[in-house]
């Protein structure tokens, strides 16, 4: 099975950046050619780690679940913070073609994607569970146990990948989710976004996957799974006009998040793990 994932994409509306020709002119070279590579890229599933969208806004995500709509691809999204910061979640859910917490089970894995957002609350942006979603993800560790686990989430645990401990740079740590994870007896793999760095940690029986944000380092994270292994690469794209487009909207797009080295170290894109 091949999985092809975005870290966190960010789709702003034009009023954002309203009379700033130089960013409206950027996100048109940007955004379109992006997902028309990315879209591309032959796989069975595409995902998107979370903050799709740059506000939250309903017309961002029309727009951007038209350009998904559009290519025909098996698309899941995980809601990230950003995503949540301007609509009710059972709105969000409306304009989404799948559940906020969902499973997709194969012959040879079960795959996780679980909402880690608050709701309507821009001021606290780290990740947080509720009881009844962590006793949903308590089952599924106990689910299929003969096949590897996939969890999606847009939020990172606190001290796994790159910038995770860093305030609100992770899920909330007062919520157990590593005695949730333990309970999970094969290989698991967890997949996360919200930190715009390529990273990859392990932890015992886990590996953490943190995906770089689009427009920090335009690229594309590979996920191969065979019966014996799990491979990853991140295929950077190279098209001029697309890196410049990131390049401006990186340095100038408003309430963005810009850390330094997004591409990580060449483990942190680049990885073979064993099952």
């Amino acid at each position: 099975m091949r999985l092809a994932i975005i870290g966190d994409l960010h789709f702003f509306d034009h009023q954002l950046v309203q009379g700033n020709e130089e960013l409206l002119l950027a996100k048109e070279r940007f955004y379109e050619n992006f997902l028309e590579i990315f879209f591309e890229m032959e796989a069975d599933v595409h995902i998107s780690l979370g903050d799709l969208t740059h506000m939250g806004l309903e017309e961002e995500f029309e727009h951007v679940y038209r350009h998904i709509r559009n290519s025909g691809v098996s698309f899941r999204h995980i809601l990230g913070n950003h995503d949540a910061y301007e609509l009710p979640k059972s709105k969000i859910q409306s304009l989404m073609d799948h559940p906020l917490n969902d499973v997709l089970e194969t012959e040879d894995a079960l795959f996780v994607f679980v909402d880690s957002t608050r709701e309507m609350d821009p001021q606290d942006y780290s990740g947080h569970f509720k009881a009844d979603q962590l006793d949903w993800l308590e089952t599924q560790m106990h689910a299929s146990p003969s096949k590897p686990i996939f969890v999606f989430a847009h939020h990172p645990l606190y001290n796994t990948t790159a910038t995770s401990t860093d305030e609100k740079m992770h899920m909330d740590p007062a919520i157990d989710m590593r005695a949730i994870l333990r309970q999970r007896q094969g290989t698991g793999f967890y997949f996360n976004g919200h930190n715009h760095v390529h990273s990859i940690a392990r932890e015992e029986q886990w590996s953490f996957i943190q995906t770089a944000a689009c427009m920090c380092h335009p690229s594309i994270r590979l996920v191969e799974i065979d019966k014996s292994e799990v491979r990853t690469r991140v295929v950077a794209v190279e098209d001029r006009e697309i890196v410049e487009a990131a390049r401006i909207l990186y340095d100038k797009l408003p309430q963005y998040h810009r850390p330094l080295q997004a591409q990580g170290q060449e483990a942190d894109r680049d990885q073979i793990m064993l099952l």
